[in-house]
């Protein structure tokens, strides 16, 4: 029994030796003792490089920015801005009234990765309208994206989302302005909501 538990502790002990990682070995010999006598040896090297990608639109950190608009109202015949309130007398003359959108909104954008593509996209989700305003609402295509710098917009416009190539191992960077088009005219009064989340992925 304490030659088997000798054994049982030698293997175990065995066991807990750590592997030892063994280089190339060769030899040169020459018998005679002359001449020349090489012996080469080789170790591989290896590099490993993290991949890392970056994206921000607009405000560092955990801040969602917003993009607002508004949507006003001139009443003809003489052009005539509305204020808050009710039974306000107004010289209107029976035409269609107009409706103007506010200024464009802008961005800053920055994006870099060391991944041999990078590339980014975007998705628009499920838009919040009023209740009641049917099909008379905005659409993605509505809002048109001019980019400027070398980050390209992933599409023309939010309803053109597409994934588009930016450069590696470089900063891209520049500014993304949204401009809201369609027929504001034809929209149903209230407030609409949606988020567009971008996605940079690197390859």
């Amino acid at each position: 029994m304490k030659f088997r538990t000798a054994i049982a502790l030698a293997l175990t002990g065995a066991a807990l030796i750590p592997a030892v990682s063994r280089a190339e070995s060769t030899y040169g010999y020459n018998t005679a003792g002359t001449g020349t006598v090489t012996a080469t040896a080789r170790l591989n090297l290896s590099v490993t490089v993290a991949k890392l990608i970056l994206l921000r639109v607009g405000t560092a950190g955990g801040t969602v920015d917003t993009a607002a608009w508004t949507v006003g109202a001139s009443i003809p015949a003489t052009p005539t801005v509305p204020v808050n309130g009710n039974n306000t007398a107004v010289n209107w003359n029976g035409a269609v009234p107009t409706f103007a959108v506010s200024g464009n909104q802008t961005f800053t954008v920055y994006a870099w990765t060391n991944s041999t593509t990078g590339t980014i996209n975007c998705a628009v989700g499920t838009w919040t309208v009023p209740a009641g305003a049917g099909v008379n609402v905005p659409t993605n295509a509505n809002f048109a994206v001019t980019a400027t710098g070398t980050l390209p917009h992933p599409g023309a416009n939010l309803g053109a989302c597409a994934s588009t190539a930016f450069p590696s191992n470089t900063v891209a960077t520049g500014t993304w302005q949204y401009a809201l088009g369609g027929t504001p005219a034809s929209w149903a009064a209230g407030v609409y909501s949606n988020t567009v989340t971008y996605t940079a992925t690197g390859l």
